[in-house]
């Protein structure tokens, strides 16, 4: 019998904006959203859940939750709130392909931090361990 590998249940650019358009109604974040700001998010949508030669670079649902809060954050396509809109889409990712986080020595906001900070050049690397840490 073989294991079926779940069906990632992504979020679209337009759900993410939305995202960050309540947290700006909610006056959480400080600037409207813009139009490049959308395209930045058009694009990055389109990285992660894409395949390169045939092969997808985040290959599990896991993977690809922390992608989208990795570069949320990391490719500030927004004025104000990347991490704020990056938790949150986190967040809603792991309610919608049943992903349940385990924080044992740090919270989201803490990992959010984190990962702006960091300055290394293998974010694929970052990416992998920060989905194996969270979810085994």
């Amino acid at each position: 019998m073989t294991v079926e590998r779940k069906k990632f249940q992504p979020l679209t650019s337009e759900n993410i904006c939305r995202i960050y358009k309540l947290l700006y109604k909610e006056g959480l974040v400080s600037f409207p959203l813009i139009n490049c700001s959308v395209d930045k998010i058009d694009a990055l949508v389109a990285n992660i859940n894409s395949s390169y030669f045939g092969e997808e670079i985040y290959k599990s649902c896991e993977e690809k939750s922390v992608a989208h809060l990795y570069f949320i954050i990391k490719d500030h396509a927004f004025v104000d709130g990347n991490k704020r809109t990056g938790c949150l889409a986190f967040s809603i990712l792991c309610d919608l392909n049943g992903l349940i986080p385990k924080y044992t020595d740090f919270t989201l906001d803490e990992l959010a931090v984190l990962m702006e900070q960091y300055e290394g050049n293998n974010h694929q690397q970052l990416i992998k361990a920060v989905a194996k840490l969270l979810f085994t």
